[in-house]
């Protein structure tokens, strides 16, 4: 049978509808068992579609990629589910049905697994449903697909007949990770999106039961692991066949068994592939003697769910952490060249402002900490199938604003589907917290992930964050108008907002160091407004009385020589030549001096930037004021240059000739 896989459309969150394009991992172990079974897989990714211009955002976006699934002829399309993307893989799938209107119309993954039924019965386009793990139960389907048959005895099915919707016993757990096939790598075309690291299956399964987790229905909290041999066999098979040297190895919880990591260790040291690999672990189950063994095999990336920095929260949230044991793990990390990633939740239903803020404290002790570590702060998404939701499914509240797990920008049409459906888009909701203002929980999520910079300094020089916080919500519901909060409010516009909040009612009661932090909002102000693409100017320049960038680096741990009240002058200029892949910039030192190549209020233009980015490894910069020409090295790489979407046939505006007045943003 003629099987299309299709994967679920990822956006850049931080950044909007920026198309992510992701390696479908799930898709392409399920494609080599189906193709195990004669029958011939297709992967089609609608993200890397519109990323290419092979579709186009829109009101046609989900036609369009159901044209492309149905010029495969396909017999099943399968669709994979997300929470976050939910709302518009039904919608894709309904377009497949219109136009493959013979196919079996098939979901899979974790989010269809946990609502099947309600789904089921809302969305009579959808033929099947393939619950928990599907290597078998697809398969199975197939085969009775095939011949002509409904799919009766196959466990882990929920499929209709007659009208009715059955749903068959849970199919049995895969025992023996080493069973399954290689992924059908050679499916998805890595090239044309360079994941840096390859993922790879690693095992499957968390033996935790934490209360907003819902893997634990997924993988019925089963820990599996595929044996170091086989898993550094993928890793050389990926390495020898596509090129790859980094990984990702894919696990809820790699680190349960640490006699199994030290073997897997030992043999990665033996067979001398001088690979690099990341994974996910959790504080207590590393210690200084396991993280140096990892470091010594190449790990160079931790990813710790640490939830919540209060420790009277750590039960309520089944995490069960020792907070103070937190950050030796990742100084140990540090130490051992191995990047950590701290991750946070706020929004509990128990949770009180000063959780929350012990929560942002640890965040920021960890950003603070060096500049290899990564923090996030994730509001609370009550997804189906956790602990969280069984207890308070029946108090969701929605206000437009989800979860960055959820954060998908919703159409209008979208909105109204997750608004009639609470049971089957519980995750764009969000839960009473009777202690925490849910306007604090989100800018306490958008600091982290926005401006935590701003946060550190500040909380250097004294301030209060809670007084800090509290103040930013009287004051963004005095001067931030209605029309301006939008879905994704605290991960664009709130870092500008906050800038205005902090000039206006903040710094000038911080006299002692507030001329190092009127310069640090300035930097941040301006760096913000370009990696999101909300800048108003192509060129921008900026004199600054300290040294906004070493200033900047020391916030974060970096080793520091220069004196940062030496003064800074900068020219950022927007690299970006197309929305739909990102945004960049370059960022100038200019010397101070009398005859400095720029000064306040110089106009400047470059002539055709994208040829130049793409020809040459410095930018050719015209100061039309001065009437004279200078060059500064842009530093781009070839990857970053695709990643960009900078290619020859781009066509930006050929000449940016943007006026710079001393002063302006």
């Amino acid at each position: 049978m003629k099987l299309v896989l299709l994967t679920s459309f990822n956006a850049d969150w931080r950044h909007g509808r920026i198309p992510a394009p992701y390696v479908p991992l799930n898709l392409l172990c399920l494609a080599a068992v189906a193709r195990g079974e004669g029958h011939e897989p297709v992967i089609v990714d609608q993200t890397l579609a519109l990323r290419d211009g092979k579709a186009v955002d829109g009101p046609t976006f989900h036609e369009q990629i159901a044209e492309i699934v149905a010029g495969h002829e396909p017999d099943v399309v399968g669709l994979t589910t997300m929470c976050n993307s939910y709302p518009q893989t039904l919608t894709l799938a309904r377009e497949c049905r219109k136009l493959a209107p013979t196919a079996k119309i098939v979901l899979g993954g974790p989010q269809a697994t946990v609502v099947d039924i309600e789904t089921m019965r809302q969305f009579d386009w959808i033929d099947a449903i393939v619950r928990n793990e599907a290597d078998a139960s697809l398969a199975a389907a197939l085969a009775r697909w095939r011949e002509g048959a409904d799919p009766t005895d196959v466990a882990g099915v929920t499929w209709r007949a007659n009208g009715r919707i059955i749903r068959n016993p849970d199919a049995a757990t895969l025992r023996d990770m080493d069973e399954l096939p290689y992924p059908a790598y050679d499916l998805y075309p890595y090239a044309e999106i360079d994941p840096g690291a390859a993922p790879v299956e690693a095992g499957r399964g968390c033996p935790y039961g934490c209360e907003f987790c819902s893997t634990n229905v997924y993988f019925r909290r089963r820990y599996r692991i595929k044996s170091p041999s086989r898993l550094v066999a993928e890793m050389r098979f990926l390495h020898e066949n596509h090129g790859f040297d980094r990984f990702d190895l894919v696990h809820d919880m790699l680190t349960v068994d640490a006699r199994w990591v030290r073997q897997f260790c030992e043999l990665l040291v033996a067979s001398h592939c001088s690979f690099t690999w990341g994974c996910s672990a959790r504080t207590d189950r590393v210690d200084d003697a396991l993280l140096s063994t990892m470091a010594d095999a190449g790990c160079v990336g931790m990813f710790f769910g640490v939830e919540t920095g209060a420790q009277r929260m750590q039960p309520i949230v089944r995490k069960r952490l020792t907070i103070d044991a937190v950050l030796p793990v990742i100084r140990s990390c540090v130490d051992n060249a191995i990047a950590p990633t701290g991750s946070f939740i706020t929004g509990f239903p128990e949770e009180t402002l000063d959780d929350a803020v012990q929560s942002l404290d640890l965040a920021l002790d960890i950003l603070e900490m060096s500049p290899i570590t990564q923090a996030q702060m994730h509001l609370l998404a009550p997804l189906p199938g956790s602990p969280v939701y069984a207890r308070h499914k029946h108090e969701l509240q929605f206000d437009g604003h989800s979860s960055d797990i959820s954060l998908f920008l919703l159409t209008a049409d979208e909105i109204q589907l997750v608004r009639r459906h609470p049971k089957i888009f519980p995750s764009f909701y969000h839960l009473t917290t009777p202690n925490l203002d849910r306007e604090l929980a989100k800018a306490i999520s958008g600091a982290v992930y926005t401006c935590h910079t701003l946060f550190i300094a500040l909380r250097r020089a004294g301030t209060d964050l809670r007084a800090l916080l509290r103040g930013w919500v009287g004051w963004k519901n005095r001067r931030v108008p209605e029309e301006r909060i939008q879905q994704d409010y605290y991960m664009s516009l709130f870092g500008l907002d906050f800038c205005r909040y902090l000039r206006e009612e903040v710094l000038d009661g911080l006299a002692a160091s507030a001329h190092h932090l009127v310069d640090l909002v300035d930097y941040f102000e301006i760096r913000h407004a370009l990696r999101r693409g909300l800048a108003s100017e192509k060129i921008v320049f900026r004199r600054f009385d300290v040294d906004v960038r070493t200033y900047t680096a020391a916030l974060r741990g970096a080793p520091h020589e220069a004196d940062r009240e030496d003064p800074c002058d900068l020219l950022f200029v927007d690299l970006s030549a197309s929305p739909t892949h990102g945004y960049a910039f370059l960022e100038v030192a200019v010397p101070r001096a009398a005859d400095a190549v720029v000064r306040p209020g110089d106009q400047l233009e470059i002539r055709d930037p994208v040829r130049q980015v793409l020809e040459r490894q410095d930018l050719i910069i015209r100061n039309n004021t001065q009437q004279r020409a200078f060059a500064t090295k842009h530093h781009l790489t070839d990857r970053q240059k695709k990643q960009l979407g900078l290619r020859r046939d781009t066509r930006p505006s050929a000449r940016r000739q943007v006026p710079l007045l001393a002063g302006s943003a």
